[in-house]
C-alpha cells in the first residue's frame, strides 16, 4: 500500500511510476512465510533482498527507486516490527496491530486508521501534499487546454484576433532574443588551450546556444510572414503558433533545446538569462562563479573542472570525483585555486541550514529552497556511494546518521530521464554529498533532491 499509494505524489514519490502487480505482493506474502515458519532466526536480511532486488525491485529500472524501496522495506523486515511500540511514522499513528490479534480485530485495527493518510506514512514533509495538488490542477489545466480548438477566432467589440496576438507576441519575443554569437570572434578570444578545458567547454556551448537561438529566430520570423500570408503557413509554423496561443515552448524549440518544464514566459526569461551569462563570459573573461543551471550540457562543464585540475597535477583523470564545500558567502570574486564556485541550485523536500551547518526539514508551505554557492573541488578519492546499504541502529532502535547526505541532482523536477548516447541521463546530473545530522533514510524517504531549475 505504502509504495502503490506513494505513487500519487509524481516525481517526489517515485522518478518513474511502476506498475506493481498484485503477484507481486502475493509471492512476496508467501515468501515471508515460508521464512518465518522455516527457520528458527529472523530472515530479514534475505526477505529485503528477495523482494527489493527481485520482486518489486525487478520492475524497478531506476537506481534511486530503488534505493528508497530497499529503504522502506527496511522499516518493515527488522526485528523492531514485533515491538507493540514501534511505530511506523514519526506521529505514532500508524503501527502494528499490538499482542498477537485475530484477523476480526486486525480488520477493525485498520477501520480505525485515518481515512486520508498523512504524507508522513510515506516518509514524506507535509508539503508533499501541496506538490501532489499543484501536479493535479496542473493536469487538469493542460486538459482543458488540448480540448481548446486551435482555430478558437477574435470575436467583436474590437477585441483582438488570435492572429494580431500570436504576431505582437512573436514581435515581443524578437525583440528580446539577441542574434546568434560570434563564434569565430569568441574563439580568437578564448582558443582551446590544453591548460584551460573550460575554453572548450565555452565553445561547445555557443554551439549549442547557437543552434537553439537560431531555430527561435527563424520560426517567430517565418510564423509573421504566414500570418500576413507573405508565405505559406505550414505544419511547423502551425505548431509554433498553437504552443505560443497556449503558453508553452513549441515543439521544435525542445527538440533543440536545453531540458525544461518551464511555461512560454518562464523559458524565455531563462532562455535570455542563459544568454546574458554566456555574453558576460565572453566580455569580460571567465567567471569566479558559475551559474550551474545556465549551461547547456552540465556534465562537460564538470568534466572541465577536473581536467584542469588533472593537466595541472598531471594525474588520470578517470581518478577524480568532487568533494562538494557549502560555502558561506554569497559572492566571490576570484575564483579558488583548484576546482570551480557554483551557484544556482535548489532543493526540494529540503533546505540547507545555513547556522547548522547541514540539510534540515522545509520550512512549512516552502516547497523548494536556494542552496548556497558550492566549491566542487576535485580530488582523489573513489566517487560517492549512492546505493541503499543498511543503516546501524542504537540502543533505541532508531537509525544512526553517517553525518551526510548523498543527494541526487537533476535538471528539472519530473526528474525522469533517458539514457543519452553520451552515457548520461537527459535529466540526473550528477550526487551531491551534503552534511545532515539526520540519517540518509529519512531524507531517501523524503524523496529530497536537488534541481537545477525550478518549473515557473
Amino acid at each position: 500500500a505504502v509504495i502503490q499509494e506513494r505513487r500519487s505524489f509524481g516525481a517526489l514519490g517515485w522518478n518513474i511510476p511502476y506498475e506493481f502487480t498484485m503477484g507481486d505482493l502475493s509471492i512476496s506474502v508467501r515468501q515471508t512465510k515460508m521464512m518465518l515458519d522455516e527457520y528458527d532466526q529472523d530472515q530479514f536480511k534475505s526477505l529485503n533482498y528477495l523482494i527489493g532486488e527481485c520482486n518489486y525491485g525487478g520492475r524497478v529500472t531506476d537506481d534511486k527507486d530503488r534505493r528508497y524501496l530497499l529503504c522502506v522495506l527496511s522499516d518493515f523486515y527488522r526485528t523492531n516490527i514485533f515491538d507493540d511500540n514501534y511505530s511506523l511514522s514519526a506521529s505514532g499513528t500508524y503501527k502494528c496491530p499490538p499482542g498477537d490479534p485475530t484477523f476480526q480485530e486486525i480488520i477493525e485495527y485498520i477501520g480505525n486508521m485515518p481515512l486520508t493518510q498523512l504524507p508522513e506514512v510515506f516518509g514524506l514533509n507535509d508539503n508533499a501534499d501541496i506538490t501532489k495538488d499543484q501536479q493535479e490542477t496542473n493536469y487538469f489545466c493542460e486538459t482543458l487546454l488540448s480540448t481548446d480548438s486551435a482555430s478558437a477566432g477574435g470575436g467583436g467589440g474590437g477585441s483582438k484576433s488570435v492572429e494580431e496576438i500570436l504576431d505582437e507576441l512573436a514581435a515581443e519575443i524578437l525583440s528580446k532574443v539577441p542574434q546568434p554569437f560570434d563564434r569565430d570572434r569568441a574563439m580568437k578570444k578564448f582558443p582551446i588551450r590544453f591548460d584551460e578545458s573550460m575554453n572548450t567547454v565555452l565553445a561547445q556551448e555557443l554551439i549549442r546556444f547557437n543552434s537553439l537561438t537560431e531555430s527561435v529566430l527563424s520560426t517567430l520570423i517565418g510564423l509573421r510572414k504566414a500570418i500576413k500570408g507573405l508565405v505559406l503557413m505550414s505544419t511547423e509554423l502551425e505548431e509554433v503558433g498553437t504552443a505560443l496561443r497556449n503558453g508553452k515552448v513549441p515543439g521544435g524549440w525542445a527538440k533543440r533545446s536545453y531540458p525544461s518544464l518551464k511555461p512560454l514566459a518562464g523559458y524565455i526569461s531563462d532562455f535570455l538569462a542563459r544568454l546574458t551569462f554566456i555574453q558576460s563570459w565572453l566580455d569580460k573573461g571567465q567567471p569566479a562563479m558559475f551559474w550551474m543551471s545556465g549551461f547547456f550540457f552540465v556534465h562537460a562543464f564538470m568534466t572541465g573542472g577536473m581536467q584542469n585540475f588533472a593537466r595541472k597535477k598531471s594525474i588520470p583523470v578517470d581518478t577524480l570525483n568532487f568533494e562538494h564545500v557549502m560555502m558561506s558567502g554569497t559572492e566571490y570574486s576570484h575564483a579558488p585555486e583548484d576546482g570551480v564556485y557554483v551557484y544556482g541550485l535548489f532543493c526540494e523536500a529540503g533546505r540547507w541550514d545555513k547556522l547548522r551547518g547541514s540539510l534540515e526539514e522545509s520550512e512549512p508551505k516552502i516547497l523548494f529552497s536556494a542552496m548556497p554557492v558550492m566549491w566542487f573541488n576535485p580530488k582523489e578519492q573513489p566517487p560517492p556511494n549512492s546505493l541503499w546499504k543498511e543503516e546501524e541502529l542504537d540502543e533505541n532502535g532508531s537509525p544512526v546518521g553517517d553525518g551526510f547526505y548523498c543527494c541526487p541532482l537533476y535538471n528539472t523536477s519530473a526528474r525522469r530521464g533517458v539514457l543519452a548516447t553520451t552515457g548520461h541521463s537527459s535529466n540526473y546530473v550528477c550526487p551531491i554529498v551534503i552534511p545532515t545530522q539526520r540519517p540518509q533514510s529519512h531524507w531517501i524517504k523524503r524523496g529530497t533532491a536537488l534541481l537545477m531549475q525550478l518549473d515557473d
